[in-house]
């Protein structure tokens, strides 16, 4: 089915109606949204407090921009070089005009971007680079070398300008001399007054950027003959004297947060910039040339620890352990495993000497009871004998001192034979045990002694006192009861009592004899140590027995006088079970 005239004219109305609407509502919209002017602020580098010339300065250069770039504007910002920094930081600023040392500082710490460099001329050519010369007053003829300079006073004018005062530096550098081996480095903020200076001899030598020589001349403000120049060094279709290598000329450069479309366009205005216009004239040059690389003046920086780089290959503990953490971890890892072996080599070395030792002192100990008691037996055997045969008074007195002596000695080896095998106790085995069945059973082994010197022995006989001991705490009950024994007068009491003192039990005999003073006291239990008792037998070792024997026991022993008169109390403490 066909459509009409009339329905097809209806259909062309309306959509010519739709497309006037249209246009009336967004194309106006969108042609002032291409309209709208965008403000860049350039910030540039105020030197020697030149912030009231550098706007006027810089004003054809942003008629230029405005004009070549639509829909821009732009405005200076005079900047000094502390505050540079902190500026870029706080996006304050969209491009910006330095020397090569803040530029690469900006690019290291803010991620800031080259867009071209500077293309001074001279003698209406065009050039690239610079440098620094340095020079004394001409005459000076103990000055023919950068050497020679040791002593002497300096002067530049800024310490934060590359041509003027830090690319000398690097030539210092590099023959071994620093700031300190100057009598004096002095700036004055003018590259006039610095050649003025060393040429009305105020100062021995200096240095400014290349260039500041010839134009000086040129304006008939100093001779060529007024200077002498040091470290001269000569590059092809450079026009300048130099005494140093040559590093990129100023930069115009872009900040992170500027976008890049404007960046183009700004990059575009830059290099397409005539030599002879306003904008070029203005800040002395013959325009711009692509961005140079600025790595040169990037090794000099670190080369001279200056700026960014003051602290560079300084590194604290903290930058230490953050960086190299897992091979301290590894060092301290190897180191602990170094010192477990090795004392786990020095303890298997000293058990196996320990060993040795103790085997060589058990053969020691088993002969000198075997061997040694044998012939005291023998000795004792004879003496014996002769005594029943002999008839002389005399001799038989004699006989029966052999006879004792030989007693004493066969004491003597048996204590020191227990003793010396109680130095290595590391197999004794320890069981819980009662007490007072050990001291029941030692007491009962002594009553014949008891009954001799008619002494009075009481004993209560309790029980059930049970501590974690080895069977050798017998010899420790039988040397205090035995010594006892000894020093205890015919008819005299003994007593043997258990106490319970909370941990511990508390074993206590208790005598009436002389008692002991109290500056032997801490002595009796020494090896050969006793009491000096005239016709008292003994080794005097066997209290050292006992002391060895409850230390052994962790446990410990003492001597109290006898609170029931006189006499002492001999007393042991052993843990309870």
């Amino acid at each position: 089915m066909g459509v009409s005239k009339k329905e097809k004219l209806h259909l062309y109305t309306r959509l010519t109606l739709i497309l006037f609407i249209f246009s009336i509502l967004f194309i106006p919209f969108a042609s002032c949204e291409s309209n709208e002017s965008h403000t860049y602020r350039i910030g540039v580098l105020s030197i020697y407090g030149d912030k009231g010339d550098l706007k006027g300065t810089w004003s054809p250069m942003v008629d230029y921009l405005e004009d070549t770039i639509p829909n821009s504007s732009f405005e200076i910002v005079p900047l000094e070089y502390d505050v540079f920094s902190q500026k870029i930081k706080a996006k304050r600023i969209d491009f910006f005009y330095c020397n090569p040392l803040l530029y690469v500082e900006m690019s290291r710490l803010h991620g800031a971007g080259r867009i071209a460099t500077v293309q001074p001329f001279w003698n209406n050519s065009s050039y690239a680079g610079m440098g620094g010369v340095i020079f004394t007053k001409a005459g000076r003829d103990d000055i023919n070398s950068l050497k020679d300079l040791k002593g002497d006073s300096f002067v530049a004018a800024s310490d934060k300008s590359l041509g003027g005062y830090l690319a000398s530096s690097g030539e210092f550098h590099l023959v071994d001399i620093n700031d300190a081996d100057f009598s004096k480095i002095t700036f004055v903020n003018s590259q006039k007054d610095v050649v003025l200076s060393v040429i009305e001899g105020e100062i021995d030598a200096g240095t400014v950027r290349t260039g500041v020589l010839e134009s000086l001349i040129r304006d008939g403000v100093v001779h060529k003959g007024d200077v002498k120049i040091l470290n001269t060094k000569e590059y092809d279709d450079y026009p300048f004297i130099s005494s140093t290598k040559l590093y990129p000329d100023w930069v115009f450069a872009k900040t992170a947060s500027t976008s890049d479309e404007i960046s183009k366009l700004m990059t575009i205005a830059l290099l397409t910039m005539p030599a002879d216009s306003k904008a070029a004239i203005s800040i002395g040059a013959s325009g711009w040339t692509v961005p140079a690389d600025y790595s040169s003046v990037d090794s000099l920086m670190r080369d001279l620890r200056y700026g960014m780089y003051v602290d560079y290959g300084k590194i604290s503990l903290k930058d230490v352990f953050i960086q190299y953490w897992y091979i301290l971890v590894f060092i301290i890892l190897i180191f602990v495993l170094f010192a477990v072996h090795s004392r786990w080599m020095l303890d298997k070395k000293e058990k196996s000497q320990l060993e040795s030792s103790n085997r060589l002192k058990d053969l020691f100990m088993d002969i000198m009871r075997h061997d040694l008691l044998n012939p005291v037996n023998v000795i004792r055997g004879f003496s014996d004998m002769l005594y029943v045969e002999e008839t002389d008074l005399g001799k038989k007195e004699s006989l029966k001192m052999i006879c004792s002596q030989t007693d004493h000695l066969t004491a003597m080896i048996s204590s020191a034979a227990k003793l010396a095998r109680l130095e290595s106790h590391e197999d004794m085995e320890f069981k819980v045990q009662d007490i007072g069945l050990i001291l029941h059973m030692v007491v009962d082994s002594f009553s014949t002694e008891f009954s001799k010197k008619g002494i009075n022995l009481v004993y209560e006989n309790g029980t059930e006192y049970f501590s974690r001991v080895n069977d050798v705490i017998e010899d420790v009950f039988s040397n205090i009861i035995s010594n006892s024994l000894k020093y205890s007068p015919d008819g005299s009491t003994i007593t043997i009592s258990v106490q319970d003192k909370d941990k511990f039990w508390k074993i206590m005999v208790a005598d009436e004899g002389d008692g002991i003073p109290d500056d032997i006291k801490p002595l009796v239990f020494d090896r050969f140590r006793r009491a000096d008792k005239k016709g008292i037998k003994g080794s005097g070792l066997g209290l050292a027995i006992v002391k060895r024997i409850i230390d052994i026991h962790k446990g410990s022993v003492g001597i109290d006088d006898n609170p029931g008169g006189k006499g002492s109390v001999f007393w042991v403490m052993l843990d309870k079970a």
